[in-house]
């Protein structure tokens, strides 16, 4: 939901434009249409490529890495990479176009932000939702989710909320006026972001700057801004000293991360269904924070950091 500070790999620019265009299709209400019934297939016809994306932060480099290496290491299928795509339109867009076959995707995030629809009870209704709708209007399956919620998270310095007693998002409302918030471009813009924030609680911040999801820590701890739309599952909310507030009136929904494939792809190959669920509940808020530390403070390969991890839960050799 941040930038990472490794690009992956990228294809060429008219693969990205195209997927843009798709994107804006899609926000608009247009339907979109794969031009392609299955995954990509070498030139010598001997191997079929599936292209597994990710956005441009950190965790998802590394989810990105880890559904990549588990098809490559269960099943006979080769793996594009096409890392750093984008945010959740162009991710999104390029899936629905048939540009892509798979990515992680965000359970809150699919329900506000691409079928902008409220925030629903509880973790299973809103997947239940997604899932449903995605089949039905986009031919595409949401797999077993991978155990982690990485919700947003209104963070502020540990100094700070102390000093001022905020333990809640609302404790923030008399002093807002007078704070500088640091967010991300997509949290200024979506509905489960600033916009419905500032419904939900009745106030809005004096100022806003928009910030590099990966510079936003570093920027709070260093007194630039007051408050981060920070990510549950970021090592660097402990490494600087940050504490997320309580959202008190409960305005995120449940954001649990699962692949995202199109349905056509599982069709053809329904190995990589097996495949893919093999992460299913391996990962929970805390593990995910330790994998997000070792990329962006340890400056760790996302690459290495997801084969560790795999080699360490028997799920590949």
């Amino acid at each position: 939901m941040c930038v990472g500070k490794r690009p992956v790999r990228v294809n060429g620019k008219h693969r990205l434009i195209r997927a843009v265009v798709v994107a804006l299709a899609t926000a608009c209400g247009l339907a979109a249409v794969s031009p392609l019934a299955g995954c990509k297939r070498d030139a010598d016809a001997t191997k079929v490529h599936v292209r597994i994306a990710a956005k441009n932060f950190t965790e998802q480099f590394i989810l990105g890495e880890l559904l990549a290496q588990l098809v490559e290491g269960k099943t006979d299928l080769a793996v594009e990479r096409n890392f750093y795509l984008g945010g959740t339109m162009i991710c999104h867009g390029a899936l629905v176009s048939g540009e892509i076959d798979v990515y992680p995707e965000y359970t809150g995030t699919a329900l506000t932000t691409i079928l902008k629809r409220e925030v629903l009870a509880t973790p299973d209704e809103t997947y239940s939702a997604v899932a449903k709708a995605y089949r039905e209007q986009f031919k595409c399956e949401w797999l077993s989710p991978l155990g982690f919620n990485n919700t947003y998270a209104i963070t502020a310095r540990e100094t700070d909320a102390q000093a001022k007693n905020w333990q809640t998002v609302s404790d923030l409302k008399r002093e807002a006026p007078s704070l500088e918030a640091g967010f991300t471009a997509e949290f200024v813009e979506r509905p489960d972001g600033y916009p419905g924030l500032k419904r939900k609680y009745g106030f809005e911040f004096g100022s806003v700057r928009e910030l590099d999801a990966g510079l936003m820590y570093k920027a709070l701890a260093a007194g630039e801004v007051d408050v981060i739309c920070a990510f549950a599952t970021d090592g660097r909310i402990a490494a600087y000293n940050l504490v997320p507030l309580e959202d008190d009136k409960r305005f995120f929904p449940p954001y649990f991360a699962a692949p995202v494939v199109r349905s056509a792809v599982l069709q053809a190959h329904p190995e990589l269904r097996n495949a893919l669920n093999g992460l299913a509940d391996k990962l929970d808020d805390s593990q995910m924070q330790k994998l997000n530390y070792e990329v962006d403070e340890k400056k760790r390969s996302p690459a290495d950091v997801a084969r560790e991890f795999l080699r360490s839960r028997g799920l590949v050799s």
